[in-house]
């Protein structure tokens, strides 16, 4: 059953770290704005205005550096993420910009862990929305589109890695403890793509087209995937819905070492007759942590973070639903995932653009954003305001503080989703809405698209059911 859970205001802990009127802060799918190292502490960028990039840096054990945030850039540019090399500590943030009508990439490097003193280097020409990532021994590599295509792009190569169109819904990530380096994108049609490197750029396996394994009918991508490396192995999360209705998603766990490689974590589906912001899925950007420490077994401890927008929620001046943050947890290696739990408290804000930094020890780290107005004011929804950015510290015990369960639920592909029909027994049951209270039983296909739990008042035991129509 899905858990709507509050944490006790011990347990969390929330820090003001900036403050920014861009609404919009990833394009489409999660991106690296938070970097977590267990020696230097904590790094954080985001867009503060127009053209703005601020950065801001909490040291282990210390507070967080600059009250309003860092401006890391002179002239104006456009974020693509952050990064750090491993072995000194010191930040990197991708951007592009347009210079004299060629598109332009660099690379802003930090002068020391936390330093805040940036100095800006070139990186390649006709290429645009960069995103970054370096590996164990701290060279940065890019991902950027070219001509409607992907490309791998360093200081001092290039190279091909597949269609992806127009839209930036690409993701990068780089090992901590090896060379492979793996890039994840969304095709025009939805389809995932997955490319990697052994070492570093220097050979290429083949492109592979992953979500035609996915067992169910909830396999294309609207926005992209996120992904986490262990040693060798990639994990990678993806919000992923039928290719028309974005009210109704699935949250899948994807490693290729798995049999199968596709696992369930949650699925959500938003009623119709409640509104969606542009460019929005009823849960979306979903971002992935690991705890690559020693347990006592060999399998490794995952964490998901993302937004799920509230059909109760709704802000009255734009009709939008608000949205709080969410997590699931995996002990062994992404074959199971507990039921979620609800990181924030619904209240006038809307909870976006979450994302949990890579690393986890005994805490998640995730830097969001609490919009007061729901929607998007740079796509015509709402004011303009100037919004709090957040920094969220949630103890990893929780999910076992709380006895969260283990969700038993797998879709498959000839049933997809639980279903039920209203027959004479069916006075059997009964039926739970989210929030606890009963629906009468014979009103079973009346009840609009969405969650509810199911019971039988003989000795079944409640279990989850997802309303499609």
């Amino acid at each position: 059953m899905i858990l709507f859970l509050f944490l006790l205001p011990t347990q969390i802990l929330i820090d003001t770290i900036g403050w920014t009127d861009r609404d919009r802060q990833f394009l489409f799918p999660a991106t690296r704005y938070l970097i977590y190292d267990s020696i230097y502490g904590v790094s954080a960028v985001y867009k503060s205005g127009y053209g703005e990039i601020r950065y801001n840096f909490r040291p282990k054990g210390g507070n967080w550096l600059f009250p309003s945030g860092v401006l890391v850039n002179q002239y104006q540019r456009n974020l693509g993420c952050l990064e750090y090399n491993i072995r000194n500590g010191r930040t990197f943030i991708s951007t592009d910009y347009l210079d004299r009508g060629t598109r332009t990439i660099t690379n802003f490097i930090d002068s020391a862990p936390g330093a805040g003193r940036f100095q800006e280097t070139f990186i390649a020409i006709s290429a645009q929305f960069p995103l970054i990532a370096a590996g164990r021994y701290g060279y940065p590599k890019f991902a950027a589109i070219r001509n409607d295509t992907l490309y791998y792009l360093s200081a001092w190569s290039s190279y091909r890695l597949g269609h992806i169109g127009p839209f930036p819904r690409h993701n990068i990530i780089a090992s901590k403890k090896s060379s492979r380096l793996g890039f994840v994108w969304a095709d025009e049609q939805g389809n995932l793509n997955l490319r990697e490197t052994p070492d570093g750029g220097g050979t290429w396996y083949p492109r592979r087209l992953i979500t035609d394994s996915v067992p169910s009918i909830c396999n294309r991508s609207l926005f992209g995937a996120q992904a986490t490396y262990d040693s060798i192995q990639i994990h990678i999360v993806a919000d992923l819905y039928d290719g028309n209705n974005r009210g109704r998603v699935q949250l899948w766990h994807y490693c290729a070492s798995d049999t199968p490689s596709w696992r369930f974590i949650h699925a959500f589906s938003f009623p119709d007759t409640t509104k969606l912001g542009r460019y929005t899925a009823a849960l979306c950007r979903p971002s992935i942590g690991i705890d690559r420490r020693p347990h006592n077994s060999d399998l490794n401890q995952l964490y998901v973070v993302w937004e799920q927008f509230d059909p109760t929620n709704i802000d009255p001046r734009t009709g939008i639903a608000r949205a709080d943050i969410w997590a699931s947890h995996s002990p062994d290696n992404g074959k199971t995932w507990t039921e979620p739990i609800r990181l924030t408290s619904p209240d006038s804000t809307s909870k976006r653009f979450p994302f949990l930094a890579e690393t986890v020890d005994d805490t998640l780290h995730i830097i969001y954003f609490a919009d007061k107005i729901a929607g998007c004011w740079e796509l015509d929804e709402g004011q303009q305001t100037l919004n709090p950015v957040l920094y969220l510290r949630v103890p990893t015990r929780i999910f076992t503080e709380l006895n969260v369960a283990y969700s038993p639920f797998q879709p498959t592909p000839l049933n997809p989703l639980p279903t039920i029909t209203a027959t004479p027994s069916s006075t059997n049951l009964i039926i739970y809405d989210p929030l606890g209270r009963k629906v009468q039983s014979n009103k079973i296909n009346r009840l609009p698209a969405g969650i509810y739990f199911v019971g039988s008042k003989t000795t079944a035991p409640i279990q989850k059911l997802l309303k499609v129509r």
